[in-house]
């Protein structure tokens, strides 16, 4: 996948995510205010709807997961940091000698 498939797809698992559980609630207390008013008809759809509902927003918790697993795979790994250590060796080993054969302190005349 590309990466703007990968950002749509996730904004749209994460704009599923957040609504649909509101939807679940608005259908449940529809469902719940037609049974107490004595319409079995509407509240069996509307209990059957909320079904829809509920499984729609798992499917969009699961693909959110996986669509924020591939977004992390599919970035480029961090640049590997020397330590500190080594990068002073490091540079110390690229540095031409100052004086073959001399003791540090030595200076020549």
């Amino acid at each position: 996948m590309n990466r703007p498939a990968i950002k749509t797809a996730l904004l749209w698992g994460v704009a599923a995510t957040l609504l649909l559980p509101i939807v679940l609630a608005v259908v449940l207390g529809l469902g719940g205010l037609l049974g107490a008013v004595g319409d079995a008809a509407g509240a069996k759809a509307c209990s059957r709807m909320a079904l829809v509902a509920g499984a729609a927003w798992l499917v969009a918790v699961v693909a959110t997961t996986a669509t924020t697993a591939l977004a992390l795979l599919d970035q480029a790994p961090p640049p590997r940091r020397l330590k500190r250590r080594r990068r002073r060796r490091r540079e110390r080993l690229r540095r031409p000698p100052s004086g073959l054969g001399e003791e540090p302190g030595e200076r020549r005349s």
